[in-house]
Protein backbone atom coordinates (compact mmCIF):
# COMPACT_ATOMS: atom_id res chain seq x y z
CA UNK A 1 0.00 0.00 0.00
CA UNK A 2 2.66 2.52 0.69
CA UNK A 3 4.38 1.62 -1.92
CA UNK A 4 1.82 2.27 -4.25
CA UNK A 5 1.15 5.80 -2.47
CA UNK A 6 4.68 6.16 -3.10
CA UNK A 7 4.61 5.84 -7.44
CA UNK A 8 1.21 8.31 -6.93
CA UNK A 9 3.09 10.92 -5.51
CA UNK A 10 5.96 10.30 -8.40
CA UNK A 11 3.11 11.14 -10.72
CA UNK A 12 2.06 13.88 -8.38
CA UNK A 13 5.22 15.47 -8.13
CA UNK A 14 5.90 15.08 -11.66
CA UNK A 15 2.52 16.77 -12.37
CA UNK A 16 3.62 19.89 -10.28
CA UNK A 17 7.59 20.58 -11.51
CA UNK A 18 6.40 20.46 -14.87
CA UNK A 19 4.23 23.71 -14.53
CA UNK A 20 7.08 25.40 -12.84
CA UNK A 21 8.35 27.04 -15.95
CA UNK A 22 5.19 27.88 -17.21
CA UNK A 23 4.81 29.42 -13.91
CA UNK A 24 8.48 31.11 -13.84
CA UNK A 25 7.75 32.61 -17.66
CA UNK A 26 4.63 34.51 -16.67
CA UNK A 27 6.64 35.73 -13.72
CA UNK A 28 9.48 37.19 -16.08
CA UNK A 29 10.32 40.71 -16.21
CA UNK A 30 7.92 41.30 -13.12
CA UNK A 31 10.35 40.57 -10.83
CA UNK A 32 14.04 40.46 -10.75
CA UNK A 33 15.26 36.33 -10.33
CA UNK A 34 16.91 36.17 -6.93
CA UNK A 35 13.73 38.08 -5.23
CA UNK A 36 11.54 35.02 -6.91
CA UNK A 37 14.02 32.45 -5.26
CA UNK A 38 13.98 34.03 -2.10
CA UNK A 39 10.33 34.85 -1.50
CA UNK A 40 8.77 31.37 -3.33
CA UNK A 41 10.76 29.68 -0.52
CA UNK A 42 9.83 31.79 2.55
CA UNK A 43 6.44 31.59 1.55
CA UNK A 44 6.30 27.88 0.63
CA UNK A 45 7.64 27.63 4.25
CA UNK A 46 5.48 29.86 5.91
CA UNK A 47 2.39 27.87 4.31
CA UNK A 48 3.59 24.75 5.74
CA UNK A 49 4.83 25.95 9.02
CA UNK A 50 1.63 25.24 11.25
CA UNK A 51 1.41 22.01 9.91
CA UNK A 52 4.93 21.12 10.92
CA UNK A 53 4.53 22.41 14.17
CA UNK A 54 1.12 20.07 14.90
CA UNK A 55 3.18 16.87 13.47
CA UNK A 56 5.83 17.85 16.08
CA UNK A 57 3.19 18.41 19.43
CA UNK A 58 1.26 15.65 17.60
CA UNK A 59 4.05 13.03 17.74
CA UNK A 60 5.80 14.43 20.67
CA UNK A 61 9.09 15.41 19.30
CA UNK A 62 11.26 17.62 20.69
CA UNK A 63 14.11 18.69 18.03
CA UNK A 64 17.87 18.51 19.18
CA UNK A 65 20.83 20.83 18.13
CA UNK A 66 21.77 18.14 16.00
CA UNK A 67 18.49 18.63 14.17
CA UNK A 68 18.84 22.18 14.18
CA UNK A 69 22.65 21.46 12.34
CA UNK A 70 20.94 18.99 10.32
CA UNK A 71 18.15 21.47 8.73
CA UNK A 72 20.97 24.20 8.53
CA UNK A 73 22.98 21.92 6.45
CA UNK A 74 20.37 20.63 4.63
CA UNK A 75 19.10 23.71 3.66
CA UNK A 76 22.35 25.52 2.63
CA UNK A 77 22.37 22.51 0.02
CA UNK A 78 18.92 21.97 -1.34
CA UNK A 79 17.82 25.61 -1.05
CA UNK A 80 20.27 28.06 -0.74
CA UNK A 81 23.86 26.29 -2.80
CA UNK A 82 21.32 24.69 -5.00
CA UNK A 83 18.32 27.59 -5.96
CA UNK A 84 20.97 29.82 -6.53
CA UNK A 85 22.99 27.64 -8.84
CA UNK A 86 19.99 26.55 -10.80
CA UNK A 87 19.08 30.53 -11.02
CA UNK A 88 22.34 31.55 -11.96
CA UNK A 89 22.72 28.49 -14.86
CA UNK A 90 19.79 30.09 -16.77
CA UNK A 91 20.89 33.18 -16.92
CA UNK A 92 24.51 31.74 -18.17
CA UNK A 93 23.16 29.37 -20.75
CA UNK A 94 20.06 27.98 -22.63
CA UNK A 95 16.52 27.41 -20.23
CA UNK A 96 16.03 24.62 -22.39
CA UNK A 97 19.11 22.51 -22.08
CA UNK A 98 19.26 23.81 -18.14
CA UNK A 99 16.11 21.96 -17.65
CA UNK A 100 17.20 19.13 -20.11
CA UNK A 101 20.39 18.61 -17.86
CA UNK A 102 18.44 18.93 -14.40
CA UNK A 103 16.47 15.91 -15.82
CA UNK A 104 19.87 13.88 -15.41
CA UNK A 105 18.52 13.90 -11.75
CA UNK A 106 18.12 10.23 -11.67
CA UNK A 107 21.81 9.56 -12.31
CA UNK A 108 23.29 11.04 -9.58
CA UNK A 109 20.41 9.93 -7.02
CA UNK A 110 21.04 6.32 -8.03
CA UNK A 111 24.55 6.89 -7.09
CA UNK A 112 23.90 8.87 -3.88
CA UNK A 113 21.39 6.23 -2.48
CA UNK A 114 23.37 3.33 -3.28
CA UNK A 115 26.88 5.16 -2.03
CA UNK A 116 24.96 6.76 1.59
CA UNK A 117 22.40 4.26 2.09
CA UNK A 118 23.14 1.03 0.66
CA UNK A 119 20.25 1.07 -1.88
CA UNK A 120 20.45 -2.03 -4.41
CA UNK A 121 21.09 -1.16 -7.93
CA UNK A 122 18.14 -2.99 -9.60
CA UNK A 123 18.16 -3.87 -13.10
CA UNK A 124 15.46 -2.15 -14.36
CA UNK A 125 16.64 0.83 -13.01
CA UNK A 126 19.96 0.60 -14.45
CA UNK A 127 18.59 0.14 -17.65
CA UNK A 128 16.02 3.34 -17.42
CA UNK A 129 19.15 5.50 -16.61
CA UNK A 130 20.98 4.17 -19.88
CA UNK A 131 17.62 5.10 -22.14
CA UNK A 132 17.38 8.57 -20.24
CA UNK A 133 20.73 9.41 -20.89
CA UNK A 134 20.27 8.42 -24.65
CA UNK A 135 17.28 10.76 -24.60
CA UNK A 136 19.13 13.74 -23.07
CA UNK A 137 21.67 13.14 -25.52
CA UNK A 138 19.27 13.46 -28.62
CA UNK A 139 17.59 16.82 -27.02
CA UNK A 140 20.64 18.48 -26.32
CA UNK A 141 22.31 17.77 -29.80
CA UNK A 142 25.27 17.70 -28.34
CA UNK A 143 26.93 18.44 -32.77
CA UNK A 144 24.81 21.66 -32.91
CA UNK A 145 25.22 22.54 -28.79
CA UNK A 146 27.04 25.43 -27.55
CA UNK A 147 27.21 25.58 -24.18
CA UNK A 148 28.65 28.00 -21.50
CA UNK A 149 31.25 25.83 -19.30
CA UNK A 150 30.30 28.33 -16.18
CA UNK A 151 26.59 27.02 -16.71
CA UNK A 152 27.25 23.65 -17.66
CA UNK A 153 28.99 23.59 -14.90
CA UNK A 154 26.18 25.37 -12.44
CA UNK A 155 23.48 23.29 -13.79
CA UNK A 156 25.52 20.25 -13.14
CA UNK A 157 26.27 21.23 -9.54
CA UNK A 158 22.74 22.14 -8.58
CA UNK A 159 21.52 18.75 -10.47
CA UNK A 160 23.91 16.81 -7.90
CA UNK A 161 22.74 19.09 -4.99
CA UNK A 162 19.12 18.24 -5.42
CA UNK A 163 19.59 14.36 -6.26
CA UNK A 164 21.09 14.18 -2.40
CA UNK A 165 17.75 15.46 -1.32
CA UNK A 166 15.94 12.92 -0.69
CA UNK A 167 19.11 10.43 0.42
CA UNK A 168 19.54 12.86 3.06
CA UNK A 169 15.91 13.05 3.95
CA UNK A 170 16.19 9.24 4.33
CA UNK A 171 18.35 9.98 7.33
CA UNK A 172 16.22 11.35 9.56
CA UNK A 173 12.49 10.69 7.97
CA UNK A 174 11.99 7.52 10.79
CA UNK A 175 12.18 10.04 13.47
CA UNK A 176 10.93 13.36 11.76
CA UNK A 177 8.97 12.66 9.03
CA UNK A 178 8.52 14.26 5.45
CA UNK A 179 6.64 17.29 6.55
CA UNK A 180 9.33 18.32 9.23
CA UNK A 181 12.05 18.03 7.11
CA UNK A 182 10.61 19.26 4.36
CA UNK A 183 9.23 22.40 6.25
CA UNK A 184 12.82 23.33 8.34
CA UNK A 185 14.70 23.11 5.32
CA UNK A 186 13.02 25.52 4.01
CA UNK A 187 12.59 27.65 6.69
CA UNK A 188 16.54 28.07 7.59
CA UNK A 189 17.44 27.73 3.66
CA UNK A 190 15.00 30.23 2.94
CA UNK A 191 16.77 32.84 6.00
CA UNK A 192 20.14 31.58 5.05
CA UNK A 193 18.99 32.88 1.43
CA UNK A 194 17.88 36.34 2.58
CA UNK A 195 20.31 36.71 4.86
CA UNK A 196 23.36 36.56 1.64
CA UNK A 197 20.58 38.78 -0.03
CA UNK A 198 20.58 41.31 2.74
CA UNK A 199 24.11 41.45 2.86
CA UNK A 200 24.26 42.30 -0.69
CA UNK A 201 22.90 45.62 0.18
CA UNK A 202 25.83 46.82 1.76
CA UNK A 203 27.89 48.65 -0.63
CA UNK A 204 31.37 46.96 0.45
CA UNK A 205 29.38 43.61 0.10
CA UNK A 206 27.40 44.49 -3.30
CA UNK A 207 30.82 44.99 -5.04
CA UNK A 208 32.51 42.08 -4.06
CA UNK A 209 29.32 39.90 -5.19
CA UNK A 210 29.95 41.58 -8.79
CA UNK A 211 33.40 40.82 -8.59
CA UNK A 212 33.15 37.24 -8.33
CA UNK A 213 30.64 37.30 -10.74
CA UNK A 214 27.21 37.05 -8.37
CA UNK A 215 25.93 40.02 -9.41
CA UNK A 216 22.37 38.50 -9.01
CA UNK A 217 23.03 38.55 -5.42
CA UNK A 218 23.71 42.48 -5.40
CA UNK A 219 20.95 45.33 -4.31
CA UNK A 220 18.39 42.68 -5.12
CA UNK A 221 15.22 44.04 -4.45
CA UNK A 222 12.30 42.59 -2.57
CA UNK A 223 8.75 44.99 -2.79
CA UNK A 224 8.60 45.72 -6.35
CA UNK A 225 6.80 44.26 -9.30
CA UNK A 226 3.56 43.28 -6.86
CA UNK A 227 0.17 43.10 -9.09
CA UNK A 228 -2.59 40.84 -7.81
CA UNK A 229 -1.47 38.45 -11.03
CA UNK A 230 2.23 38.72 -9.98
CA UNK A 231 1.31 38.31 -6.38
CA UNK A 232 -0.78 35.20 -7.55
CA UNK A 233 1.51 33.74 -9.39
CA UNK A 234 4.35 33.67 -6.78
CA UNK A 235 2.01 31.88 -4.43
CA UNK A 236 1.72 29.19 -6.82
CA UNK A 237 5.39 28.74 -7.10
CA UNK A 238 6.03 28.93 -3.72
CA UNK A 239 3.17 27.12 -2.45
CA UNK A 240 3.09 24.25 -4.77
CA UNK A 241 6.34 24.26 -6.89
CA UNK A 242 8.64 24.62 -3.97
CA UNK A 243 6.93 23.72 -0.68
CA UNK A 244 4.24 20.69 -1.65
CA UNK A 245 6.90 19.62 -4.43
CA UNK A 246 9.62 19.20 -1.90
CA UNK A 247 7.13 17.57 0.40
CA UNK A 248 6.21 15.34 -2.22
CA UNK A 249 9.93 14.15 -2.70
CA UNK A 250 10.14 13.45 1.00
CA UNK A 251 7.44 11.32 1.34
CA UNK A 252 7.95 9.73 -2.12
CA UNK A 253 11.36 8.92 -0.26
CA UNK A 254 9.42 7.97 2.95
CA UNK A 255 6.99 5.34 1.22
CA UNK A 256 9.93 4.12 -1.47
CA UNK A 257 13.34 4.86 -1.70
CA UNK A 258 15.93 8.00 -2.21
CA UNK A 259 16.70 6.46 -6.05
CA UNK A 260 12.32 6.24 -6.83
CA UNK A 261 12.25 9.39 -5.57
CA UNK A 262 14.03 10.93 -8.37
CA UNK A 263 12.23 9.51 -11.24
CA UNK A 264 9.82 11.94 -11.04
CA UNK A 265 12.40 13.34 -13.59
CA UNK A 266 12.17 10.57 -15.88
CA UNK A 267 8.21 11.99 -16.45
CA UNK A 268 8.67 15.51 -16.15
CA UNK A 269 10.09 16.49 -19.67
CA UNK A 270 7.32 15.16 -21.48
CA UNK A 271 4.92 16.77 -19.14
CA UNK A 272 6.99 20.08 -19.02
CA UNK A 273 6.95 19.86 -22.87
CA UNK A 274 3.15 19.50 -23.48
CA UNK A 275 2.21 22.31 -21.38
CA UNK A 276 5.08 24.66 -23.15
CA UNK A 277 3.02 23.73 -26.20
CA UNK A 278 -0.22 24.41 -25.16
CA UNK A 279 0.70 27.34 -22.81
CA UNK A 280 3.36 29.11 -25.68
CA UNK A 281 2.48 27.36 -29.09
CA UNK A 282 6.32 26.35 -28.46
CA UNK A 283 7.53 23.89 -31.51
CA UNK A 284 9.03 21.07 -30.95
CA UNK A 285 12.07 19.64 -32.90
CA UNK A 286 12.33 16.13 -34.34
CA UNK A 287 15.31 15.32 -32.47
CA UNK A 288 13.39 16.78 -29.23
CA UNK A 289 10.21 14.29 -30.07
CA UNK A 290 12.91 11.60 -30.36
CA UNK A 291 14.52 12.46 -26.85
CA UNK A 292 11.03 12.46 -25.17
CA UNK A 293 9.92 8.68 -26.76
CA UNK A 294 13.26 7.92 -24.93
CA UNK A 295 12.07 9.52 -21.35
CA UNK A 296 8.75 7.66 -21.63
CA UNK A 297 10.75 4.05 -22.15
CA UNK A 298 12.20 4.90 -19.37
CA UNK A 299 9.45 5.88 -17.43
CA UNK A 300 7.68 2.33 -18.71
CA UNK A 301 10.94 0.77 -17.37
CA UNK A 302 10.57 1.40 -14.10
CA UNK A 303 7.06 1.69 -13.83
CA UNK A 304 5.77 -1.56 -14.92
CA UNK A 305 7.76 -4.09 -13.09
CA UNK A 306 6.40 -2.16 -10.27
CA UNK A 307 2.74 -2.83 -11.43
CA UNK A 308 3.27 -5.90 -11.92
CA UNK A 309 4.47 -6.54 -8.79
CA UNK A 310 1.34 -4.69 -7.42
CA UNK A 311 -1.13 -6.71 -9.23
CA UNK A 312 0.41 -9.64 -8.15
CA UNK A 313 0.46 -8.45 -4.43
CA UNK A 314 -3.78 -8.05 -4.88
CA UNK A 315 -3.99 -11.29 -6.08
CA UNK A 316 -2.13 -12.59 -3.12
CA UNK A 317 -3.71 -10.92 -0.89
CA UNK A 318 -6.99 -11.92 -1.87
CA UNK A 319 -9.28 -14.54 0.28
CA UNK A 320 -9.26 -17.77 -0.84
CA UNK A 321 -13.67 -18.46 -2.46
Amino acid sequence: MNRKRGYLYILLAAMIYSTTEVALKGLGGVFVPMQITVERVLIGALFLLPFALRSLRRNAIRLTRSDWSYFALLGFLTVTLHMSLLQMAVLHMDASATSIIYSGNPVFALAAAHLILHEPLKRNHLIAIGIELIGILFILNPAKLEVSPRGFAEILTATVLFAMYGTLCKLRIPRLGGLVITTFNMVLGGLELLALLLLGHIPAVGALYCSLGLDIFADVPFFTGFTLRSALLLCYVGIFCAAIGFLLTAKITEYTSATEASFVYLIKPVLATLLAVVCFRETISVNRMIGLVFFLAASLCVSVPVLREMRRDAVTAQPPR
